[in-house]
């Protein structure tokens, strides 16, 4: 045996361990930054056919990634999260990586990477997990709306039963005879809106399997603000909606987008205190021809958990957000990206959608 040799290096074994566990791609890199280990799965994200031919390429690939202040990293520090469209010979990889400083013999650092524009079967699963979070807010108030046209039904039943008895008394029946079509108005109207509120629940129940198709961002937000409502009322706090101008117009999937400006905005209203002011704005963006988003708070402290963890890979991290970082997939995968805002006076997000052509009909 070398007297150099270790008799310990447990990077590639964790490193294939880790692969199987996050359904992610995995490097294990050394001191100098080279790589001594690739799971299949990171081999495919860099448009490699395998371990060597990403090993032959890695300076390369190292140098596109910009990796040059991993070398600050230590053991237990916050790992360094990036996104990158990095340029293969295989064409250009929208990728998000994360990079931890490990000690595992030869290893150094642990790389863990996956496609921005892709979600596979772990975040399926996070999207589905954070659905049944944002459910709540959005059960309870469309449960609220629902009560003020039941109420209204009770209370025209009762006028209504008091007018027909009067009738029988022989009282002036031309005049009961409009009050009675007038309360009969009023349930009919109340009726309407109780089943409208009935179908936005059951709507809540369905799995379908949606065409991506042209839409209105602006229409999304303005439905995120009614169904949070009633909880920011509860807060004390004013959700606001900003949509003034042209439509922008984005490509998509409707129920995941909308999922993801919900989990943005419950996010803020969680953390909202009395006369705190959430605004959700759009506008089309001039320089990219896509669609800004703003859902920003006055009055609100970020979570830390957020601001630590919402570009993080690793599906354990801070389970309390995993709703905002599902939306924070959904959003990459639709060709977008997410940034936090975070001053003095304010905090939220900012988001980015491609923009969608007036000509756009059909899924892409």
């Amino acid at each position: 045996m070398e007297a150099t040799k270790s008799l310990h290096d447990s990077g590639p074994y964790d490193g294939r361990l880790l692969g199987e566990l996050l359904e992610a791609g995995v490097l294990m890199l050394d001191q100098q930054q080279r790589c001594c280990f690739a799971s299949p799965r990171a081999c495919a994200h860099f448009g490699a056919s395998d371990e060597a031919a990403l090993r032959n390429g890695w300076d390369d690939i190292r140098a596109g990634l910009d990796l040059t202040d991993v070398a600050a990293l230590g053991v237990g520090d916050p790992p360094l999260q990036r996104r990158s469209d990095l340029r293969t010979p295989s064409g250009t990889r929208k990728l998000r990586f994360e990079v931890h400083a490990v000690n595992g013999g030869a290893a150094r650092y642990m790389m863990l990477l996956r496609e921005r524009t892709t979600m596979d079967n772990a975040d399926c699963a996070q999207v589905m997990a954070s659905e049944c979070r944002a459910n709540r807010h959005v059960i309870a108030g469309l449960v609220h709306d629902a009560k003020g046209p039941l109420n209204n039904l009770h209370l025209t039943l009762s006028l209504l039963t008091s007018t027909i008895a009067r009738i029988d008394t022989g009282s002036d029946q031309h005049d009961a005879l409009v009050r009675c079509k007038r309360y009969l108005d009023v349930m009919q109207t109340e009726e309407a809106r109780l089943a409208a509120r009935l179908n936005d629940l059951h709507a809540l129940t369905e799995r379908t399997d949606a065409e991506p198709e042209r839409l209105e961002v602006g229409a999304l937000l303005a439905t995120v603000a009614r169904l949070l409502r009633h909880e920011a009322r509860i807060r004390d706090a004013r959700l606001e909606l900003d949509v003034a101008g042209a439509p922008a117009w984005t490509f998509g999937d409707p129920r995941q987008l909308q999922l993801a400006f919900l989990s943005f905005c419950e996010c803020l209203v969680d953390a909202a205190g009395p006369a705190s002011l959430i605004t959700l704005g759009v506008g089309s963006d001039t320089r990219s021809d896509g669609t800004r988003v703003r859902i920003v708070g006055t009055s609100v402290t970020m979570p830390v958990g957020v601001t630590a963890h919402l570009f993080r890979i690793g599906s354990a991290a801070d389970t309390d957000h995993q709703a905002v970082r599902a939306g924070r997939m959904i959003i990459e995968a639709h060709g977008g990206e997410v940034a936090l805002v975070s001053d003095a006076s304010s905090g939220g997000f900012a988001i980015g959608l491609p923009g969608a052509p007036a000509t756009t009909t059909g899924s892409s």
